[in-house]
């Protein structure tokens, strides 16, 4: 029997709810580290293992061969090998030989002569080398305004810490929001839910200008806390963010989706009876979260730290936006994009090597992804069926205090898109509470010709890249879950990796394998179009592959068996059987991969860039946005940016109700 000295130590050692939230989120942050150098570990070690199993075979190919060639033409017919041959040869053309050249650019002068001077530039040179400047609040020139500004520590170390304080936010914002909705029930969870996902709609770079303009010296936010305060006779003195900060406020605002999504997945597949033990046990509380439900969750939410914090890396939305301030051109995938130009063809350099370290640290990323994501399947997979999630009812006052908490959070969240569409409404920025408001910015959009063309080219282009990307995404998904042949896994590897690849370094790759190479005259720079649509669909072919394979894995081999049985050749089976149950989960997927190649940034820009009348729809925006003609300023480079975003709110609407709880095929992982 417990005594109650015994009692009070127990109370004395047990943690305070914020001391063990702020324990076990250190000790998250120290296990994402770890599993990132395990990973990074594990790739030199696949390496390694890749290099004998090389010379093993070198040394007696015959058998090897032979047993291969037996497994192929088992698994394989006729057009289970044209689907192969044609995944190898599109991936191989439009992502391994670009990326390839992207990094033989960076060890190799163009005489053929090995260098390293390229890669240990961007860690010595004055422009990106490592500095340090730590004043992050410095008063401005103007009277009553401090600005807040990043960290300076040169461009490569400055991409890392980005991207490190922005995976913090968004964990422990997504992580919170996820555990709100998987466990609890309470009136308007479904639309809370909803909204969760449109913070995602940040479009490229208006959702940066956006913020810029909401949480400027001027903005809304300093205008209404200086109304607020001057009522009581107080001067509010206005904050602004500049540089490397300004970035982490846009970037934390828009990627923490990504991990609520992975989070509540995460949740939602949790065996009940696991969390029932550990209340039979004595668990409850923050102790049954911090023990049980935490742990288990933990890959998921591990998976979209890693990949949140591989996106922060490669964004190149948000550094243009901000790139008046030097600060914010110190991040890799501005100096990327800033050492090529599309309209001459030119390439300096570095700027290979710049990507290239770029693509060391996605790689690094990626492949921790899918480490924890493995992980996570073991964890949801524990009982081996289907269960109802646990879930609790909030009573109406903790609901009534659970809205007054979460709605200005949400609130600051959507920042992003609630400051794009006053701004496309704006008739010109004032220091007022709201500025005057208009309609013109969108009459400008049915004016211009120009506007018009890049909004048609932009949905035809994602629509003919949308259509390959179905056709391959399937044949890649059926390969992986429904044929054993020899390097499944590579296959299924290649296949998923786009996602995690900076789309500024395969842009690049098409650059340094097409453009600039005499050898392959094939794809003229002043004709893009070809390259734009192919990026397209490299880049989002994840979407696409990982929803068929989802919905190939619910879908029971039996149906397939049974048709074979009865005299269905494989090919009928396929086309009967395999397609319509699984077509639900193709749509969903390819209308993400539709969604995303009309809002994708950094091949748009960078091939687009070398014939303005073939250029997609987020080239113009940033067109519009520097003051270029046919449109001007901020008000229609908004307005742009809310024509985009309307058409990725209902399409990942859509897309959210066919999926539900499978955010592996949103995410890709």
């Amino acid at each position: 029997m417990t005594t109650e000295m015994e009692l009070e130590e127990e109370l004395e050692t047990e943690p305070s709810p914020a001391e063990g939230a702020v324990r076990y989120l250190a000790d998250g942050i120290v296990g994402l580290v770890k599993g990132i150098g395990k990973v990074i570990l594990g790739i030199f070690k696949w390496i390694y293992g890749f290099l004998l199993g090389i010379g093993r075979f070198l040394r007696n190919p015959g058998p090897s061969l032979r047993s291969g060639y037996t497994r192929l033409r088992k698994e394989l017919d006729w057009l289970s090998a044209v689907m192969l041959i044609s995944i190898i040869v599109v991936f191989f053309l439009f992502l391994i030989l670009p990326l390839v050249t992207v990094v033989s650019a960076s060890f190799f002068t163009s005489a053929g002569d090995f260098t390293l001077e390229r890669i240990i530039l961007p860690f010595t040179h004055p422009t990106f080398g490592v500095q340090f400047r730590f004043d992050i609040f410095r008063p401005s020139p103007e009277a009553g305004i401090l600005e807040i500004w990043g960290m300076d520590l040169g461009v490569v170390f400055n991409s890392i810490y980005v991207a490190f304080v922005v995976t913090i936010i968004s964990v422990v914002l997504g992580t919170s929001f996820a555990y709100l909705i998987a466990k609890y029930d309470f009136p308007g969870k479904s639309i809370l839910r909803t909204a969760l996902i449109f913070p995602m709609l940040s479009t490229p770079f208006i959702g940066a200008i956006g913020i810029r303009w909401f949480m400027g010296a001027n903005g809304f936010l300093n205008n209404l806390a200086y109304a607020f305060f001057g009522s009581f006779g107080v001067e509010w003195t206005r904050i602004e963010f500049h540089g490397l900060a300004a970035i982490i406020v846009v970037q934390g605002l828009s990627l923490f989706s990504l991990v609520y999504l992975n989070a509540y997945s995460s949740f939602m597949g949790i065996d009940p009876s696991l969390e029932e033990q550990a209340e039979n046990l004595g668990a409850s509380g923050f102790g049954l979260f911090r023990t049980v439900t935490f742990p288990l969750a933990m890959p998921g939410i591990q998976a979209g730290a890693i990949l949140v914090f591989i996106l922060s890396m490669e964004d190149l939305g948000t550094p243009i936006v901000y790139s008046d301030d030097i600060q914010a051109q110190k991040c890799l995938a501005y100096q990327v994009y800033s050492n090529f130009s599309a309209e001459s063809g030119t390439i300096n350099p570095i700027g290979p090597a710049i990507g290239m370290l770029l693509l060391v640290f996605a790689l690094a990323g990626f492949f921790a992804i899918r480490r924890y994501a493995s992980l996570r399947s073991y964890a949801s997979a524990s009982k081996g069926g289907q269960w109802n999630p646990r879930t609790r009812d909030l009573n109406p006052r903790t609901t009534l205090l659970l809205y007054l908490v979460v709605i200005p959070v949400l609130l600051f969240a959507l920042i992003p898109q609630i400051s794009v569409i006053v701004l496309s409404f704006a008739e010109h920025r004032s220091s007022a509470l709201l500025p005057p408001l208009t309609l013109d910015h969108y009459a400008l959009l049915f004016e211009s010709t120009d506007i018009q063309g890049a909004i048609i080219r932009t949905l035809g282009y994602a629509a003919i890249a949308t259509f390959a990307t179905i056709l391959l995404g399937v044949s890649a998904a059926y390969i992986i879950a429904r044929r054993d042949i020899p390097g499944n896994s590579a296959l299924d590897l290649l296949v998923t990796s786009p996602i995690a690849l900076p789309g500024i370094v395969i842009a690049a790759g098409y650059f340094t394998a097409y453009y600039a190479n005499p050898y392959l005259p094939f794809f003229p720079p002043d004709f893009p179009v070809f390259m734009i649509i192919m990026s397209f669909t490299v880049r989002k072919f994840p979407f696409t592959v990982r929803a068929a394979y989802a919905g190939l894995q619910q879908t029971p081999v039996a149906l397939e068996e049974a048709s074979l049985n009865v005299g269905a050749s494989r090919n009928k089976t396929f086309s009967s059987i395999v397609v319509p149950l699984i077509g639900v989960s193709v749509l969903a997927g390819g209308l993400l991969s539709f969604v995303y190649s009309v809002s994708e940034v950094s091949t748009s820009l960078l091939l687009g860039g070398a014939n303005y009348g073939q250029a997609p729809l987020t080239f113009w925006i940033d067109q519009v946005y520097r003051g270029l003609p046919p449109l001007f300023g901020i008000g229609p480079a908004a307005s742009l940016g809310v024509v985009m975003m309307l058409l990725q709110m209902i399409v990942i609407s859509i897309t959210n109700a066919i999926l539900k709880t499978r955010a592996s095929a949103m995410t890709g992982i």
